[in-house]
């Protein structure tokens, strides 16, 4: 190397290390914080508060958001305009899973890991309408939400005609 590129090379050298040092000197006593948005925040767990609630109207994608505090009250009186309606919702979106009767032995049944539920059992009809009613909009298990396909007026009408099934004897 000749001294002249020696000479050059050691003032660049020497202006620049007040710099350097400097820098180092800089970030280790004033702490220069960078940005992380997912470190500084406040964690919560699954179904951990605080929780914010859906907005009214919201449908939920996957089942109920939250288990509500009461359940909704059929405001559809079962008169046999309903009934006749029920039946006939009945037999276009349940009929092949929980069979004509709702005794859970329509034609798909076989082919489900369980099978579906008796309709006419008494755990199905000591529950509450608005039970019923939110299971059918939501789905349960291997059984699909029907918000899609029911208005929630359409529902009740299912909901009203599902006391008319017979028990299995």
């Amino acid at each position: 190397m000749s001294p002249r590129l020696q000479r050059g090379l050691l003032i660049i050298a020497v202006l620049l290390t007040p710099f350097i040092v400097g820098l180092l000197f800089t970030y280790e006593i004033l702490k220069i914080p960078f940005t992380t948005d997912m470190q500084n925040q406040i964690s919560i767990n699954y179904q951990e508060s605080p929780r914010i609630l859906p907005p009214d109207g919201a449908v939920p994608v996957q089942g109920l958001a939250i288990i509500p505090d009461e359940f909704p009250v059929n405001p559809i009186p079962a008169d046999p305009v309903s009934l006749q309606r029920g039946k006939i919702l009945y037999d276009i979106h349940c009929q092949l899973c929980h069979g004509e009767m709702g005794h859970g032995d329509g034609p798909l049944a076989k082919y489900f890991d369980r099978t579906p539920q008796n309709l006419t059992s008494s755990q199905i009809t000591t529950e509450f309408d608005g039970a019923v009613y939110l299971t059918i909009l939501n789905g349960f298990g291997q059984m699909p939400a029907l918000y899609e396909n029911l208005s929630p007026h359409e529902t009740w009408d299912v909901v009203n005609y599902l006391h008319t099934l017979p028990a299995r004897e």
